[in-house]
């Protein structure tokens, strides 16, 4: 485990400042809520969901590295493992026999880290409803296989807590995307974009998924801010 001194804990702001912070929040609510209302849920647009939108972020922001301290305090919750294992970084084939075939791109960020961080960001693309009817299950079965494979018992309300805040904590780092969303996909555009299956913004830009992968997210995130 790394010292406690590691992580900046002070008794002020340990992230990034508030003031910046709240700039940013306010640029993607109004992103959410205005220019691409038509594929944010409706609520995005009243006063309540935006207040607890800013209070949670700014929240999380003030403990950044607290948060970052809680989830590695604990060594049974940190392991080596990939940072990123999502399906855009995984690869299929078939062998010569018709079987399938994986392999896994992208292992420069590998290393050590609190596998609820991990696994938000190996499950992190799922639809909303899909991820919240069976994320107790998924985190279950990494539970299970970690035992297995001779790790730990983990608690799965703690590894689900660590999985929010990691969710919510990847939130303040869109709210600062939503610039390059405008270069992805210029604002005169979003007034005629109706659902997040228009080709504008549903197919890679420039050959790459990142403008499909923040609108996919941010909806993530909204949902589990909301409930």
């Amino acid at each position: 485990n790394k010292p406690i001194e590691v992580f900046g804990l002070k008794a002020e702001c340990s992230g990034k400042r508030p003031k910046e912070t709240k700039t940013y929040i306010d640029m993607a609510l109004k992103f959410f809520s205005e220019e691409g209302s038509p594929i944010f849920p409706e609520y995005c647009k009243g006063e309540a969901f935006q207040t607890k939108f800013t209070e949670t972020l700014l929240t999380l922001n003030a403990y950044a590295a607290e948060a970052a301290y809680w989830r590695h305090a604990d060594q049974d919750y940190i392991a080596l493992a990939h940072n990123n294992m999502n399906v855009d970084n995984a690869f299929f084939w078939r062998d010569e026999d018709g079987n399938l075939d994986l392999g896994v791109l992208d292992w420069g960020a590998m290393g050590q880290k609190s596998v609820g961080f991990k696994l938000w960001w190996w499950l992190y693309c799922s639809d909303y409803a899909m991820l919240t009817d069976n994320i107790d299950g998924f985190l279950q079965c990494f539970i299970d296989a970690y035992v297995e494979a001779g790790g730990p018992r983990l608690d799965l309300e703690r590894l689900k807590v660590m999985f929010v805040i990691t969710a919510v904590e990847q939130m303040n780092s869109l709210c600062a995307a939503v610039p390059q969303i405008w270069q992805m996909c210029k604002k005169p555009d979003w007034k005629t974009i109706k659902d997040r299956y228009d080709p504008r913004i549903a197919l890679n830009i420039n050959g790459k998924s990142t403008l499909r992968l923040y609108l996919q997210v941010m909806r993530t995130v909204i949902g589990i801010i909301h409930d």
